[in-house]
């Protein structure tokens, strides 16, 4: 992928990764919709990503 469509990506994901975040607290804004939509679009392997993804492993690897 070009280097714009990445930078386009990533504009666009973040918005909807943060209004997805303020879904989780406020209880009338469906959040988990926006945020799969949002680490859809930047990708998991975005370093913006990363760290949520490693917690979530680690977690999975205890349960």
């Amino acid at each position: 992928m070009s280097r714009r469509g990445s930078v386009v990506r990533t504009v666009v994901a973040l918005p909807l990764i943060a209004v997805g975040l303020v879904g989780v607290v406020v209880p009338f804004v469906p959040g988990l919709p926006f945020l799969i939509l949002g680490v859809t679009l930047i990708g998991v392997d975005h370093p913006l990503v990363r760290p949520a993804r490693r917690l979530i492993e680690r977690f999975r690897r205890r349960g």
